[in-house]
């Protein structure tokens, strides 16, 4: 089992079903029950922290400085992608605050990433 999470195949098409949840969920043109600005910030961090870490571990060594950055790059321009679009949906709003918790969740996937890497 573990032979296998240190493969890179499985953490891709995790990374792909979360990119496409991520992405209905942001893209929906009616805002889910909002419970608040705070809760919203932390639902960004958190879905980042996992976007990287998943990415981290699909795509890269955690130690490897150029292909974590590209990772973390590659995420951040998501997310603004994401408020990109979300302007022009009726409901939704682009908000700089959303990418600021987006980048705080991706440096804390790429922490955690580090420090618990299934992939050697």
């Amino acid at each position: 089992m573990l032979d296998r999470l240190r493969r890179p195949a499985p953490w891709r098409l995790l990374l792909l079903a979360m990119l496409l949840v991520v992405s209905w969920l942001a893209f929906a043109p009616v805002s889910f029950a909002d419970g608040g600005l705070p809760l919203d910030k932390a639902r960004h961090l958190l879905a980042f922290a996992a976007l990287a870490w998943v990415a981290v571990q699909g795509f890269g060594h955690p130690r490897k400085p150029l292909t974590t950055a590209a990772i973390a790059a590659a995420l951040l321009a998501y997310g603004v992608f994401i408020e990109a679009v979300q302007a022009t949906i009726p409901g939704r709003h682009a908000s700089l605050a959303d990418v600021v918790a987006d980048a705080l969740g991706i440096a804390l996937g790429v922490l955690l990433a580090r420090a618990f890497s299934a992939v050697r």
